[in-house]
Order: structure tokens, then C-alpha cells, then sequence
């Protein structure tokens, strides 16, 4: 009950975030097919009326579909899950380091475990509801039947890589909250792990790798915050 309690207060300030980035993405996205979708009709009946081919002869697919349609959502999505993931740690980690406020909260019947167990629960929830849940609702939209061609799963699961680096953003900005170090020693380490496992996942073609650098960064950021939240004296 007590942890259910935190991770209820955690999303309840998280929630204006997770808001946000949904809103934002939800409206991108669907301004960005219903666009698409006009575009797309007007381009065939421009095209249909001076292609000047017969009946009967081949259509080359590239002339029925120009533009990359989802995959200038998922550039705004790229942009998104990583700020909502520095913006999450933020909130759960280096504002109540500046507010003076880890005393309190430390200091309730609850052990430190459930206290950071709640904010990462609430971190994976709101990722997965926003922009998870949004980017898949979209995804499915785009390829209703009669509204544009269906995009690729390729495209679906690339917005997903995305999310997954916005968790490595806000492991690696809790990491660096708890840090006891000097900024010019080693408490960045936790921001340009993050950033340098992000350029690795992105660079990444094949799927098998990209899956492999997410968990492995994952866990190491895992591993080094809980370690630094269970023995940081605040």
C-alpha cells in the first residue's frame, strides 16, 4: 500500500509532463496523416489525369507515394522521448535535491527501495502510456484501410527504439542527481553514458544490436542508481 501511495504521487508530478508530450505528439501526428492523406489524393488525381499510361500497363509504386508520411512523426518523437525522459529526472531526482526535500521523503515508514521503485515504476508507465500508447494509436490510424498505404513495421518499431533512449535519458539523468561527485569529475558520467549509448542504438541496422545496446545500457545505469541511491547520505 505504501509503495502503491508513492508511485500514485509520483505520477500525479509527472503527469503535466506526460500530458504534454503526449498532446504534443498526438497532435503532430495527426495533423501530419490527415495531411498526408490529402496530399496523397491530390497527388493521384494530378497523377492519374497526365500520367498517360494505357490500361492495363505497370504503375511503378514510387509514383503513387512520394512522401515518408509516420517517419516525420517519429522525428518529432525523437526529440520528445528523450526530453520527457531528462524532464522526468529531473522532477523525481534533482528537484527535491535543490528543494531540500529527500530528508522528508527518506524518512517516512518505507524503505529507500520502494521510494526509488516507485519513481522508476512511475518513469515506465508514463513512458509506455506517453508517448508509447500514442505512438502506437497513431501507428494503427495511419494504416486504416482507405486512408494512406500502410507504413512499414519498421517504421512502428523505430519509434519504439526512440522511447526505449528517452528510459536511458532518465536513467542517466537520475544517475547523475545522485552522484556525490564534482561536475568536472565523474558525476556527468551518468548524462554521457546516456548520450553515447543513444548515438550507439541510432547508429545501429541491425535490430539484434540495437536490442542488445538498449538492455545493456539500461542495466548499467540501473545497476549504478540503485547503488548510488541506497548508499547517498542526503
Amino acid at each position: 500500500m505504501r509503495f502503491l501511495a508513492l508511485l500514485r504521487k509520483e505520477l500525479r508530478e509527472s503527469l503535466p509532463w506526460l500530458l504534454l508530450a503526449g498532446l504534443l505528439l498526438l497532435g503532430v501526428g495527426l495533423l501530419t496523416v490527415h495531411y498526408e492523406a490529402r496530399f496523397a489524393h491530390m497527388r493521384h488525381q494530378h497523377w492519374s489525369s497526365h500520367s498517360g499510361l494505357g490500361p492495363g500497363e505497370v504503375v511503378n509504386t514510387y509514383d503513387l507515394v512520394h512522401s515518408p508520411h509516420l517517419a516525420w512523426v517519429a522525428m518529432w518523437l525523437a526529440f520528445i522521448a528523450p526530453g520527457l525522459g531528462l524532464v522526468l529526472g529531473i522532477c523525481h531526482f534533482w528537484v527535491p535535491l535543490f528543494a531540500r526535500t529527500w530528508s522528508f521523503l527518506l524518512h517516512r515508514s518505507t524503505s529507500r527501495m520502494s521510494i526509488l521503485a516507485a519513481k522508476l515504476a512511475a518513469a515506465i508507465l508514463g513512458f509506455l502510456i506517453s508517448p508509447g500508447l500514442v505512438w502506437t494509436g497513431l501507428y494503427w490510424y495511419a494504416c486504416r484501410s482507405g486512408l494512406l498505404i500502410p507504413e512499414p513495421i519498421q517504421i512502428l518499431v523505430a519509434g519504439w527504439i526512440y522511447i526505449v533512449i528517452g528510459l536511458v535519458v532518465y536513467l542517466g539523468t537520475a544517475l547523475s542527481a545522485l552522484s556525490t561527485a564534482r561536475w568536472y569529475t565523474t558525476r556527468i558520467f551518468g548524462l554521457a553514458f546516456a548520450a553515447l549509448a543513444a548515438f550507439l542504438i541510432l547508429v545501429q541496422w541491425h535490430l539484434g544490436w540495437v536490442f542488445a545496446l538498449a538492455v545493456l545500457a539500461i542495466a548499467i545505469l540501473f545497476g549504478q542508481t540503485v547503488a548510488a541511491f541506497l548508499s547517498r547520505e542526503f
